[in-house]
């Protein structure tokens, strides 16, 4: 399933996931995409369930430490010159290599990564954070409403269009994680990979974008729920990859 050489390697990409800080380690990996170079984007260098969840965890454990925010996923954790927090980082980044490929190994109807993601800042909850796992929903106003819908209907559209005339489902995917950098860099933007990759998925399935509309519109709205349910704790748990792993299960089962 993996050798000691790539479990070593996710080690090391859980402590620059750490170091770099979790959004940013994500952003490369949507970079790496649209440089097309999958194996860096989705393996132990950048792989979200790797640097990304392995900077999640470490930053839960600063928190922990009183070192920094738990849910403080855009700061970079080389500023608090804290080793140990980078080796949990390292930590995590290497279960996360070996719980995706058991999940692969079992041919899981789901997106493994995304599912491991979400598995992993569950469990950085669990054992850094406050062990609050759900919280209340409040149903968006109809402003708010309005604007999931709008959003959601065109990233799935072009998301879609996207990847039949590509051929490429990962594409979108990698646009829309690009584009955090406007999160990270100018504080506010929207966050959409959640909405682009379900809805390249299912367009690519179904073979029209429309489908790609109505299943971008599904991801901002469930995303939405998972995002006031699932963090009302102290730590990250990722509602984008909870968002895409129920998704891409019922494009799996339903549409393939």
């Amino acid at each position: 399933m993996y050798s000691a050489v790539e479990l070593a390697a996710a080690f090391g990409g859980g402590v620059l996931g750490a170091a770099l800080g979790a959004l940013p380690a994500f952003i490369m990996a949507g970079i790496l995409v649209l440089a097309n170079m999958p194996d860096m984007a989705f393996g132990p260098y950048f792989g979200p369930h790797i640097a990304f969840a392995g900077g999640v965890a470490a930053t839960a454990f600063a928190a922990k430490r009183g070192l920094d925010a738990g849910n403080n996923i855009l700061a970079p954790l080389v500023k608090i010159n804290d080793g140990v927090t980078l080796l949990v980082g390292g930590l995590f980044g290497a279960a996360g290599l070996l719980v995706q490929k058991w999940l692969a190994s079992m041919a899981t109807p789901t997106d493994t990564v995304a599912l491991t993601v979400a598995l992993s800042g569950i469990v950085a909850r669990v054992v850094f954070g406050n062990r609050k796992l759900l919280g209340g929903y409040s149903i968006p106003d109809g402003k708010t409403a309005l604007l999931l819908i709008s959003l959601g209907l065109g990233v799935g559209l072009i998301s879609g269009y996207a990847a039949i005339v590509t051929k490429n489902v990962v594409l979108p995917f990698g646009v829309a994680a690009t584009s955090l950098l406007f999160l990270q860099f100018m504080g506010v933007g929207p966050v959409t990979h959640h909405l682009a990759l379900p809805a390249a998925l299912a367009a690519a399935a179904a073979g029209n974008v429309w489908t790609g509309g109505l299943f971008g519109i599904l991801g901002a709205l469930i995303g939405d729920f998972f995002g006031k349910t699932m963090n009302s704790g102290n730590t990250h748990v990722d509602p984008p990859a909870l968002t895409i792993a129920l998704l891409t299960t019922i494009v799996l089962l339903f549409f393939k």
